[in-house]
C-alpha cells in the first residue's frame, strides 16, 4: 500500500490538485499580504517605482498621533485581556463545582455574546447608558460619562470577548477539578488552596493561550473603537488605518505601514498561542465519575448570583436594548407602549428598500463565500493531511495564515493589489472583491474542521479506492467528501453566518452604492436611524444563532458517528 500511495502522489492529477490549492491560497491570502509588505517598504510601488525603500518610515514613526494609536491599541489589548480574565475566571471556577446540568445551561448562555457582533453590542450599550437612554428612562441613571471613556470601551469589549477565556479555562478546570481535587481534599486542603495550588497552575497554559487570542481580537476590532472611541477621541491602529483611506488625500504608504505593524503584532501573538498549545498544554487524566462538592445554600446563592450578574451584563441588557429599540417607531418616543410597532421590520422586508437590498446582497455573498471556502478547504485539507512533503508544509502555513491577518490589514492589501489600471480585469470596485476578502477571513474555519475530521479517517479508505482504479479527484469528492459532508456543511454554515455580518472589509471594499447588512447597520447608527439598524441587527443575531446551532449539531453528529 505504501508503494501504491507513493506512486499515486507522483501522478499528474495530484500535482494539479496541489497546484490548485497553492494557487488559490496565494491569490486569496498571499497577494494581499505581500502587497502590504511591499508597499510598506517601497512607498512609490503604485507607479512601479522601487526607489528609496523605507523612506517614509522615519516620517510615520515620528508622527506622535500614529505612535499614540499604536500605544493605545497595545494598552487596550492588555486591559481587555485582564478584564476578560477577571470576568471569566469566577464563572469558570463556579462552573467546575456546580451540578453538570446547570453548567451546561451556563455554557449555552455564555455562547450568546458571540452572536452579537461587536459593533452592534457597542451601539446597544450606547442606547442603554447614554443621556436619555434606557437606564435613565427606567432608573434615572445616566452613565454616559463612564461609557464614553477608556474604561467604558474596555468594559464593552471585555463583555464580548470573555467567553473565549471562559470556555478555555472552564474546560481545563473540568479536568483538573476531579481526581486532583479529590486528592487535595483528602489531604485536608481547602477549596481556595486547591484552586491556586492545583487548578490554576494546571490551567495556566489554557489561560495564557486564550488570552493571546483575546488580545489579537481586541487590536483587530474596528467597530467598537470606532463607535465608542471616537466619542472621546481615542484612536487605535485600525481606526488610524481607516482615516488614511477616508480622509483626503488618501495615504496608501501610511496605511500599508500601519497595516504591516498590525499584522506583525497579530502574527507574533498568534504564533505564541500555537506554541503554548503545543508545548505547555497540561496533560491530565480525569476520572469517569463526576466530583460531588456539597455546597451550602449561602454558597449556592453567592455563586449563582455572580453568574447571573455577569450573564445579565453580557447578554440580557445589550440584547434587551437591541430588541426594544428594533420595535420603536421613533427614537424620541422612548419606552412608551404607543411607540412600539413592526414598522422597522416591515421596512426591511419591503422589496426594493435599501434594507432589503443590503440583506439580499449579504445573503448572496455569504452563500458564494461558503461554497468557495468549503471547496478550497476540502482540496487543501486533502493535500495537508493525506500528502506530506516539503511543499505541503508551505500550503499548511498559508492555510493557517488568515487566522493572523486582521480584517483591516487584509482590506488594505486587497486595495493595494487590485486598484491599479494595468490590470486587464480586476475584482476591485465589484462584489468579487468582497468575495475575496470573505474567503480569506473565513478559510480557517472549514480548514480546521475538515482537517480534523480527515485525520480521524483511516488512509485505508484512500488505498482501497486507488486499488479500484480511482484517482485523487474521485477519492476526494466521491469517497471522502460524502463521509465528511456533515462537517463540510457545518463549516459552510459557520462561514455563511460570520461573513454575512462582516464589517471591516465590507466598509473598506464595498463598491459605491452597494451595502451589506454590516455596512447598512453601521451607516444607520452613524446617521442616527437607530431603529431600523437595530431591527436588522435582531435578524442578523437570530439567523446567526440558528445557523451556528445547526452547524454545531452537524459537527457533533459526525464526531459521534466516528466514535
Amino acid at each position: 500500500m505504501k508503494q501504491l500511495s507513493s506512486i499515486i502522489k507522483k501522478s499528474g492529477r495530484y500535482a494539479t490538485l496541489q497546484f490548485f490549492s497553492s494557487l488559490s491560497l496565494l491569490c486569496i491570502v498571499g497577494l494581499p499580504l505581500a502587497a502590504v509588505v511591499l508597499f510598506a517598504i517601497f512607498p512609490n510601488l503604485n507607479i512601479l517605482n522601487f526607489d528609496v525603500p523605507f523612506s517614509n518610515w522615519a516620517k510615520y514613526f515620528s508622527d506622535s498621533s500614529l505612535l499614540n494609536a499604536i500605544k493605545n491599541s497595545l494598552f487596550l489589548g492588555v486591559c481587555v485581556v485582564i478584564c476578560s480574565t477577571l470576568i471569566s475566571m469566577p464563572i469558570a471556577y463556579m462552573r467546575s463545582i456546580i451540578p453538570k446540568k446547570v453548567g451546561v445551561f451556563i455554557d449555552i448562555l455564555a455562547l450568546t455574546p458571540f452572536l452579537i457582533p461587536p459593533y452592534i453590542g457597542a451601539a446597544a450599550w450606547i442606547q442603554l447608558l447614554q443621556k436619555n437612554g434606557f437606564s435613565e428612562q427606567l432608573l434615572g441613571i445616566n452613565l454616559s460619562e463612564y461609557l464614553f471613556s477608556f474604561w467604558g470601551l474596555v468594559f464593552v469589549m471585555s463583555l464580548h470577548l470573555y467567553p473565549i477565556i471562559y470556555f478555555s479555562i472552564s474546560s481545563a478546570f473540568n479536568v483538573t477539578s476531579r481526581r486532583y481535587n479529590d486528592a487535595a481534599f483528602t489531604c485536608g486542603a481547602g477549596r481556595l488552596r486547591t484552586f491556586y495550588r492545583i487548578q490554576l497552575p494546571l490551567s495556566l497554559g489554557a489561560l495564557v493561550s486564550s488570552s493571546l487570542i483575546v488580545f489579537i481580537l481586541t487590536i483587530e476590532e474596528f467597530g467598537t473603537p470606532e463607535i465608542l472611541g471616537q466619542r472621546f477621541q481615542f484612536n487605535v491602529i485600525v481606526t488610524a488605518i481607516h482615516e488614511k483611506f477616508s480622509d483626503w488625500p488618501i495615504d496608501l504608504p501610511g496605511a500599508s505601514v500601519l497595516s504591516l505593524i498590525l499584522f506583525l503584532i497579530a502574527f507574533l501573538f498568534f504564533s505564541l498561542h500555537i506554541l503554548i498549545l503545543k508545548k505547555f498544554n497540561a496533560q491530565t487524566e480525569a476520572s469517569v465519575s463526576e466530583t460531588i462538592i456539597k455546597l451550602s445554600y449561602c454558597e449556592k446563592f453567592i455563586y449563582l448570583s455572580v453568574i447571573a450578574i455577569i450573564l445579565t451584563l453580557s447578554i440580557l441588557m445589550p440584547l434587551g436594548a437591541i430588541i426594544a429599540r428594533s420595535f420603536m417607531t421613533t427614537v424620541s418616543g422612548g419606552l412608551q407602549i404607543d411607540n412600539f410597532s413592526l414598522v422597522n421590520y416591515i421596512e426591511i422586508f419591503s422589496s426594493g428598500s435599501d434594507a432589503w437590498k443590503a440583506l439580499t446582497t449579504s445573503i448572496g455573498l455569504a452563500i458564494c463565500a461558503s461554497f468557495i471556502c468549503v471547496f478550497i478547504a476540502t482540496v487543501t485539507c486533502f493535500i495537508i493531511v493525506r500528502v506530506k512533503n516539503k511543499f505541503t508544509i508551505f500550503i499548511d502555513f498559508l492555510s493557517l495564515l488568515p487566522s493572523a491577518i486582521p480584517g483591516m490589514a487584509l482590506a488594505v492589501g486587497l486595495i493595494l493589489v487590485w486598484n491599479h489600471p494595468f490590470w486587464p480585469v480586476t475584482p476591485y470596485n465589484s462584489l468579487a472583491i468582497l468575495l475575496l476578502a470573505y474567503s480569506c477571513l473565513m478559510l480557517p474555519y472549514p480548514i480546521r474542521m475538515i482537517a480534523s475530521t480527515l485525520r480521524q479517517l483511516p488512509s485505508s479508505l484512500d488505498d482501497a479506492a486507488y486499488v479500484s482504479g480511482a484517482n485523487e479527484t474521485i477519492v476526494i469528492f466521491k469517497v471522502l467528501l460524502p463521509i465528511i459532508t456533515p462537517v463540510a456543511i457545518a463549516s459552510g454554515l459557520i462561514v455563511f453566518a460570520i461573513s454575512s455580518r462582516e464589517l471591516v472589509t465590507s466598509i473598506m471594499l464595498a463598491p459605491a452604492g452597494v451595502e451589506t447588512v454590516a455596512t447598512f447597520v453601521f451607516n444607520q447608527f452613524d446617521q442616527g436611524s437607530i431603529n431600523v439598524g437595530m431591527a436588522m441587527s435582531v435578524i442578523t443575531i437570530f439567523v446567526t444563532g440558528i445557523l451556528i446551532i445547526i452547524a454545531r449539531n452537524l459537527a457533533y453528529t459526525r464526531q459521534f458517528n466516528n466514535h
